[in-house]
């Protein structure tokens, strides 16, 4: 099991990269949010990880940036 500060600066590293990320373009805030949802609930999680096999983790799809327009 994790220390709590442990896993305070796991979060701390997520949040950052999520924030990086969304600065640079390259997830949207809202994405951002679910992501940092999720991590903070396997952060607080205090039981053992499932028995079953992982389930393979979707690749995301591209994010093509609309061209603004021209005046």
């Amino acid at each position: 099991m994790q220390s709590k500060l442990s896993k305070t600066i796991i979060g701390a590293i997520i949040a950052v990269a999520l924030a990086a990320a969304v600065s640079y373009g390259l997830i949207n805030q809202q994405t951002a949010d679910q992501l940092q949802t999720k991590a903070n609930q396997t952060l607080s999680d205090d039981q053992a990880a499932p028995t079953n096999p992982q389930q393979p983790v979707p690749a995301p799809t591209p994010q093509t940036p609309t061209p603004a327009p021209r005046p």
